[in-house]
């Protein structure tokens, strides 16, 4: 499959709670992030296309004070993961705001433990 992404992809150690937040229903965890997007390991298949306010559990984090993030996002891709009992769900963010990109940055920079190579 040709990979598409424009944003380096980031492995995270700090696996982190994703819910829907109208209802508080866990969609999974969150496995790789980027400014742009994010994936979710979870037990159920989201129809592609659908927009969600996710819930998002925050680790601690050095100056930030936020426990949790509050963000739209689309699904753009969900596929069987290798454990045929999971799948991948890929989000875009759909207006992310200037308060939740440093706080995602951070999250980055702080818990990433390994990059993709495209070499």
């Amino acid at each position: 499959m040709e990979e598409r992404r424009t944003i380096p992809r980031k492995y995270l150690m700090a696996y982190s709670s994703v819910y829907i937040q109208s209802t508080g229903r866990m969609l999974g965890y969150l496995s790789d992030l980027t400014l742009g997007g994010l994936m979710v390991i979870g037990k159920e298949s989201i129809k592609i296309g659908r927009e969600i306010d996710l819930h998002i559990d925050l680790p601690e984090m050095p100056s930030i004070d936020e426990k949790f993030l509050r963000i739209k996002a689309r699904v753009v891709r969900c596929q069987p993961d290798l454990d045929p009992r999971l799948f991948n769900i890929g989000f875009e963010f759909l207006d992310l705001s200037d308060h939740e990109k440093p706080i995602i940055a951070q999250m980055i920079e702080s818990y990433e433990f390994r990059r993709e190579d495209n070499n």
